[in-house]
């Protein structure tokens, strides 16, 4: 694991070292959600990859929901 360091603008602004983003493939314009972890800020990017992650998570919920509906009629 290597240590990146930057410095935030007076505006609030990071840059993410051009490393890091060729690494996770971060262009200009690319989403991403900041969380608070045990003290720690965590960035991740929303890239197509981490989309379809949250589309297969999210497709996991819709089956349980219908399966729970099958179960309430008494269909196997």
């Amino acid at each position: 694991m290597f240590t990146y360091r930057t410095v935030i603008s007076s505006k609030g602004q990071v840059v993410i070292p051009s490393e890091l983003r060729e690494k996770f493939g971060l262009e200009k314009g690319t989403p991403a959600t900041w969380t608070e972890e045990k003290g720690r800020l965590v960035l991740t990017p929303i890239t197509e990859q981490r989309l379809r992650e949250i589309r297969g998570f999210l497709g996991l919920f819709e089956e349980r929901a219908r399966e729970r509906q099958r179960e309430r009629r008494g269909e196997k």
